[in-house]
């Protein structure tokens, strides 16, 4: 199993308050999985997600990825397990302004460099980030800045750069949620051939004609599945 999460729970401290985000969440994703996962505002989708990719912690449970326990790990070790794990796409893109394209895209290959024997040269980088923008059909925007771009371009070179160093997995956070319904179709066209290549997509959506591409659907409610 790629992922396994039993009995999360995930608690805010608000001054004397605490609030649950998460209430007891087991969850098993296998390899190649598209899920998506709906839920209101507040419902615990985003804390959910956030756990999923190692950007926070839970506050009780056990969380497995690959078969191996993650929860408890160094900063550290869960930096590179985002960085070589799981690429992360947002609704709002979160490209660097002021670089191109192609730099934004190799960006995640500079921060990989010496990680498991990894160390492409300048011009190695360079040409891997060339052909996943040719890939995405951006190949004659590589040298634009986020600002000469569509949005649906700019997702497209976001989710190139989270595809640049072939993680097995994709979290996506509402990423049509800035788009209009033509450039929606297109991203979650992209999301379904990647899918069909093996990578194991789950996303964050509250939308339910974006979830219909999915093949599984799960819903979430005051921080419980359904």
């Amino acid at each position: 199993m790629l992922i396994t999460l039993n009995k999360i729970t995930k608690t805010y401290q608000v001054g004397e308050i605490e609030i649950p985000a998460l209430r007891g969440v087991s969850l098993s994703i296998d390899r190649g999985e598209f899920v998506a996962i709906m839920g209101a505002s507040g419902s615990g989708k985003t804390t959910l997600m956030n756990i999923i990719g190692v950007l926070d912690q839970p506050t009780a449970g056990q969380y497995l990825l690959e078969d191996k326990e993650i929860t408890g790990l160094s900063r550290n070790a869960l930096a590179q397990i985002r960085n070589k794990k799981i690429g992360f796409v947002f609704q709002s893109f979160n490209l660097l302004p002021r670089t191109s394209a192609l730099e934004n895209v190799e960006l995640p290959l500079f921060y990989n460099s010496g990680i498991n024997g990894d160390s492409l040269s300048g011009r190695q980088k360079k040409q891997k980030a060339l052909e996943m923008l040719k890939r995405l059909g951006l190949s004659d925007r590589a040298y634009h800045h986020p600002s000469q771009l569509s949005g649906g371009q700019q997702q497209r070179v976001a989710i190139a750069r989270a595809l640049i160093n072939q993680p097995p997995i994709i979290l996506a956070d509402e990423p049509t949620g800035n788009l209009d319904t033509k450039s929606s179709q297109e991203i979650m066209a992209v999301f379904d051939q990647f899918n069909k290549e093996g990578i194991t997509i789950i996303l964050i959506t509250h939308e339910s004609d974006i979830a219909k591409y999915a093949r599984r659907l799960i819903h979430i409610r005051d921080g419980q599945l359904l």
